[in-house]
């Protein structure tokens, strides 16, 4: 059904096939008949499905699936590339979500309601609490919801717009925490900006885009992990609940000494079967994902965000062997705080400490059935919206793979030094090269096409 991982010129054509798919489907109807002007979440109509396409407009399916007898979360996750999606009804409902205490932030949150409400007036727009403290007053019709309401966005949320930096989707990540994931649209105002890929003087344009169904979605595999005590059936509680439960998380899951002086000894168990025993700082389990980030900083490798894989990577392991490990996708990873271990182990999700395990307590990983769905367009439209060059891009400048793009501008994947002087004529000689083989590969692609 999902169609095999094609190569670069592969998933252009499909790019392109998408794009005319999108044109012959645009959607004409009206906004009007779904808002409500209510000020409850509880009240707003439900959710539109999203059709999307794998391979063929004839393979269409409804995504996040909600139901156990739906794909596998391993088939959903390891296919890659970027799938064309329609609206099966229009969007009622976009939920804004911005980076906290920021006033930059704050004024282009602001912009963008403000053109919303304008231009799109039956709308809803729902923000977290703290924004409604700063905006409610300026925009009566916002509609907050509180922490208790929260298990009803993934009922009542059509697509998230966050603003703001890595953090603010790491944070939608776990307002959906246990549902599926409504498409994220994502504007970078933060530090790196890795995960958010498009300018906020784009944002006009790319909802535009979103809401008339002329966008594609990439899939971005989350994991969720179970806390077990000393007893093979005893789940522990998560502090402050009353009920056993998974969490779901988009980055990695961390176990670590934390404060305590002594080195933590670790066993990690992949299927049933024991994998190994190490006396380290901690050990990281991450996405692809959460590759480029705490696994990064302790050695691990990067993984293209479109491969089914999972991260086991040490934390400063008392062993010169010990190298980062990639599983399959649907593994299950257990780590266990050894008995002999002469400290616990502190238990982090994305960043934040959920839970401190004693010796002979685990934590059990698998790879979650809802994927985090981010928001993409066409290469061309990609490439305007991320560089801010607008129509002024030329071929050359087109950005044909997001990520490979990201790991060379962003993260400056394998940087070297540069010797002092002589950069202008070698510069300018390295942009040349480039232009050429970008040429070279774009009338390649034509011909396969």
């Amino acid at each position: 059904m999902w169609g095999h991982c094609e190569r670069f010129a592969s998933s252009n054509r499909v790019l392109r096939t998408a794009a005319s798919i999108n044109k012959k489907t645009k959607a004409s109807w009206s906004l009007a008949p779904y808002s409500t002007g209510s000020s409850s979440l509880r009240a707003l109509p439900e959710k539109s499905p999203i059709r999307f396409w794998p391979g063929s407009a004839s393979e269409s399916q409804q995504l996040p699936p909600t139901s156990s007898t739906s794909t596998s979360a391993s088939d959903r996750i390891k296919k890659c590339g970027v799938h064309p999606c329609t609206w099966a009804h229009p969007p009622k409902n976009v939920l804004i979500v911005q980076k906290k205490g920021d006033r930059r932030v704050t004024h282009s949150v602001r912009d963008i309601i403000l053109h919303m409400q304008s231009r799109y007036p039956k709308i809803n727009i729902i923000v977290e609490y703290h924004v409604w403290e700063l905006l409610g007053t300026q925009f009566p019709s916002l509609v907050p919801f509180q922490e208790s309401e929260q298990s009803l966005l993934s009922r009542k949320i059509d697509f998230v717009i966050t603003v703001g930096g890595d953090g603010s989707i790491l944070h939608v990540s776990s307002l959906f925490d246990q549902h599926p994931v409504p498409p994220v649209l994502s504007f970078s105002m933060g530090t790196l900006g890795f995960l958010l890929p498009y300018e906020i003087s784009s944002f006009q344009d790319a909802i535009a885009d979103v809401i008339h169904s002329r966008f594609f979605l990439q899939l971005r595999m989350r994991m969720c992990m179970t806390l077990w005590g000393e007893k093979p059936d005893h789940c522990l509680w998560l502090p402050g609940e009353q009920r056993c439960r998974e969490l779901h998380f988009m980055n990695e899951v961390v176990l670590h000494r934390g404060r305590e002086p002594h080195m933590t000894t670790l066993d990690a168990f992949v299927n049933g079967e024991h994998l190994t025993r190490t006396v380290a700082d901690g050990l990281i389990v991450s996405t692809p994902t959460g590759s480029t980030a705490y696994s990064l900083s302790a050695g691990g490798p990067i993984v293209h965000p479109s491969v089914s894989t999972m991260l086991m990577t040490p934390i400063s392991p008392r062993s010169l062997s010990f190298r980062t490990i990639l599983l399959p996708g649907n593994a299950q990873v257990q780590l266990f705080v050894s008995p002999s271990s002469r400290s616990p182990a502190e238990v982090h999700v994305d960043g934040r400490t959920v839970f401190t395990l004693s010796p002979k307590e685990s934590v059990q990983v698998n790879m979650s059935q809802y994927p985090l769905p981010c928001v993409s367009f066409t290469p061309e439209i990609n490439t305007e919206r991320r560089s801010g060059l607008g129509s002024t891009a030329t071929k050359g400048d087109i950005i044909y793979d997001d990520w490979v793009h990201d790991i060379n501008t962003r993260l400056q994947f394998n940087a070297s030094f540069h010797p002092r002087g002589g950069f202008g004529a070698k510069g300018h000689a390295e942009d040349t090269y480039f232009q050429n083989i970008r040429e070279t590969l774009q009338k390649n692609q034509s011909r396969r096409g």
